[in-house]
């Protein structure tokens, strides 16, 4: 074994690597400082592995342990910031969790990712008639049932049920909330 001296504070020694492997490390590069590639694609981390573990990630959410689902999600995110599924699911943990604002964030940058995820606007648009923002909510459920028009997604479908609340919601503002009368007394009697 050849002992070749480095220099003092170095431990190894980096070898320069050919003309078309740094062609492909600079284009990754300027493509990650571009917003065109991931953390994950610099890493060499393959979306297989990823989806394994956002796999993990969303059984512990089905199985209501939300903390540990979030601290998986925003590992994910971070590793892969352009991947919808990660922000939706990251969506319903804050909506789970009781925190609109940021559930409507990542819903919004889901949506902002694929304009196709009916779940994302169903859920987003549920958040709203809560909030009794209905005119966004329409939005959302109507987006979501455009997508579907023939009636077979589950979440379209809801969304058309969501709708029935808004109007129902809507009349119930309107007139203010229901009074009852207090019963008549019965008139007095006669001697």
């Amino acid at each position: 074994m050849e002992d070749t001296a480095l220099p003092q504070g170095k431990r190894t020694q980096i070898v320069d690597p050919n003309p078309e492997r740094r062609r492909h490390l600079i284009d990754l590069l300027y493509r990650f400082l571009e917003d065109k590639a991931s953390l994950a694609e610099l890493r060499g981390v393959t979306r297989e592995q990823l989806y394994q573990v956002a796999e993990a990630g969303h059984i512990k959410f089905k199985h209501g342990r939300f903390q540990e689902a979030e601290k998986i999600f925003q590992g994910l995110i971070v590793l892969d910031h352009r991947n919808a599924y990660f922000h939706a699911v990251m969506g319903a943990i804050h909506q789970k969790r009781q925190r609109t604002v940021e559930a409507i964030v990542e819903y919004s940058q889901a949506l902002r990712l694929n304009r196709r995820d009916i779940a994302s606007y169903v859920n987003r648009g549920e958040i709203y008639l809560r909030a009794k923002n209905y005119r966004k909510a329409a939005e959302d459920f109507r987006a979501a049932i455009l997508i579907d028009a023939v009636g077979t997604n589950m979440w379209a479908n809801r969304a058309r049920s969501l709708v029935i609340a808004i109007k129902r919601s809507m009349d119930v503002d309107r007139r203010g909330p229901i009074r009852r009368r207090p019963p008549r007394r019965p008139p007095p009697r006669r001697r």
